[in-house]
């Protein structure tokens, strides 16, 4: 009888654990997901970075808070925000009273704030979506985390359509730029920090996918960080005489002039052949959506300064 008691206990105590933690789709641990009602879809949803924000909103989803969501509207734009949105501090350290006062079922956090996710749990059900990490390809990843949001959701049909109009963009764009006989060009994607300093983007980064999908050729290929990165000056960007340089946008105007007043500035190859494009605002490490929003501006412009240096 004592031994079937205490059997009746463990089984119990594993079917609590089993209810408490669960794997996602994509195989993402999903903390105390027996916390959500079982054939309900989370509606109120806060998330903890840009690009789980831009997925959200991608599916028709409005979260009920983003971490830095007046800075969203400034350096991802699109999808856009509505004003309903709060923010919910810093996208490395949330603020959790403001978090729990907005009631969610839901907080979507990247392996990043992995040390946050005890106190999220503690809050509402938790799920963590990680994009950037060693020896991942970003694309492939973001259009897995979309596909695992969407079955969460109940939203898995929107995701796939999401990504095969993302994939239909981004073909349309490389159709484009070899009829205009640009595929194959090579180039540098920056981000400029302030007159001196920029970050390169290498073969890991989101904006490479854009580049390569693009048909592009990426020119840096020097090791980069785990964003994808390389922060370095602008003397990095010289020794390829027919390389474009691309940089996003925003990019301060006291910064621009300053740099390109500088004295090592007219030495730079693309300064001198006019290679030079800005596109953006589009979020260096965004999801599904920003990849062929980048290719798109970026085939854009490139159409719009080889036409200029046309005799």
């Amino acid at each position: 009888m004592l031994i079937g008691k205490r059997l009746g206990l463990v089984v119990r105590a594993l079917a609590f654990l089993l209810l408490s933690f669960t794997v996602s789709a994509d195989g993402l641990e999903l903390h105390k997901a027996g916390d959500l009602k079982q054939g309900v879809a989370p509606k109120r949803i806060v998330a903890l970075n840009w690009w789980l924000a831009e997925h959200l909103l991608a599916l028709g989803v409005t979260p009920v808070g983003v971490a830095e969501i007046e800075r969203y509207r400034q350096w991802v734009v699109e999808p856009q925000a509505p004003e309903s949105i709060k923010s919910v501090g810093r996208r490395q350290a949330p603020n959790l009273e403001a978090i729990r006062s907005l009631k969610p079922d839901l907080i979507l956090v990247t392996g990043h704030l992995e040390a946050a996710v005890p106190a999220l749990r503690a809050i509402a059900p938790t799920l963590v979506q990680t994009t950037y990490e060693s020896d991942s390809n970003p694309w492939v990843k973001a259009r897995e985390h979309l596909l695992a949001l969407g079955k969460i959701l109940d939203l898995e049909d929107k995701a796939r359509a999401v990504i095969a109009q993302a994939e239909q963009d981004l073909a349309a764009t490389r159709d484009q730029l070899l009829k205009a006989g640009l595929a194959g060009n090579t180039a540098f994607i920056v981000r400029f920090l302030d007159d001196r300093r920029v970050r390169v983007h290498g073969a890991n980064s989101m904006l490479n996918q854009a580049l390569e999908q693009a048909g592009l050729t990426n020119s840096w290929h020097r090791p980069t960080n785990l964003w994808g990165f390389t922060p370095g000056t602008i003397a990095d960007l010289g020794g390829q005489p027919d390389a474009w340089l691309i940089y996003i946008r925003p990019w301060p105007e006291a910064d621009r002039e300053r740099l390109q007043e500088s004295g090592l500035w007219p030495y730079l190859p693309m300064a001198r052949s006019g290679r030079i494009i800005g596109v953006g605002p589009v979020w260096t490490f965004g999801g599904v959506v920003s990849v062929p929003r980048m290719a798109r501006m970026l085939a854009d412009q490139l159409l719009q300064g080889a036409q200029e240096q046309k005799p």
